[in-house]
């Protein structure tokens, strides 16, 4: 596979678009910014498609930029996943733009989503930028999920944990503005959504897929991410056969929105 593949579409104006889009069975909700080669974003739990705000708005420039809701977001059908079916669902999308070919850029959640994806069909992806996630989830299962979903089970609402988690994931408080955006936008989520992406999470583990991937990944870290620290990017990179290390100092675990301008030049500098 090329370092940078020429990626075959028709020509689009830069003109912001989104909606939802129908495959076979699946819908999908996104939004899209900028025209050229295509880039997929893939959020976080706590995140929606308009997490990628900051890099639809810094990269649309050189790329069309495309956000993605993961299943059960954005007021999509919410269900049990397996791995696979996730990586699936990515492809389909694909499928539902008539993209034949694109990079990714996932982040947490939306990283596992992206390593899923090049599990099931590389050769569809170009290059991957994989950002504060991990290997395999590094702790008890049972035990993560009863402590991350407790405000759930105590009666609180998907927005109430998006919001206590955003503050104590960041190295630094967010900008007012950024953060309140990110928890509005979550009251779309329900209950159900964010039951079934906290189980991918805790049982995330790609370590079966990675050692054959054949893409060039750069592996994104936060400096001060306590949730996938660097010693989980640095196992990961380690383990993909082209993969890359990449450090934001001063950033937490929500790199991206957190240090926007440094991660979009990174993202730049790799895809281009």
């Amino acid at each position: 596979m090329p370092d940078t593949p020429e990626v075959g579409h028709a020509p689009r104006s830069s003109r912001d678009q989104h909606g939802r889009v129908e495959h076979h069975r699946n819908s999908f909700s996104w939004v899209e910014q900028g025209a050229g080669r295509p880039v997929v974003f893939l959020h976080p739990i706590v995140g929606t498609r308009h997490y990628w705000d900051p890099q639809l708005a810094g990269l649309s420039d050189q790329f069309r930029c495309i956000a993605l809701d993961a299943p059960g977001y954005g007021g999509q059908p919410s269900e049990s996943l397996t791995p696979t079916e996730l990586g699936t669902r990515v492809i389909e999308f694909f499928d539902a733009l008539e993209v034949p070919l694109a990079d990714l850029v996932g982040l947490s959640l939306g990283a596992m989503h992206a390593l899923y994806a090049l599990g099931v069909a590389p050769e569809r992806i170009g290059r991957v930028v994989l950002a504060d996630t991990s290997l395999a989830f590094g702790a008890n299962p049972i035990e993560w999920l009863t402590e991350w979903l407790a405000p759930i089970d105590g009666g609180g609402s998907p927005v109430d944990l998006a919001a206590a988690a955003i503050d104590a994931i960041v190295a630094d408080p967010l900008v007012d503005d950024v953060r309140s955006k990110l928890v509005t936008a979550f009251g779309q989520v329900t209950e159900s959504a964010l039951r079934h992406a906290s189980s991918t999470i805790a049982h995330h583990d790609a370590s079966a897929i990675v050692p054959s991937i054949p893409n060039p990944c750069l592996v994104v870290c936060g400096e001060h991410d306590e949730e996938t620290p660097l010693s989980y990017s640095e196992a990961l990179a380690e383990a993909l056969p082209r993969g890359e290390l990449a450090v934001i100092r001063g950033a937490g675990h929500l790199s991206s929105i957190e240090h926007p301008e440094s991660f979009n030049e990174i993202v730049r500098n790799f895809l281009a």
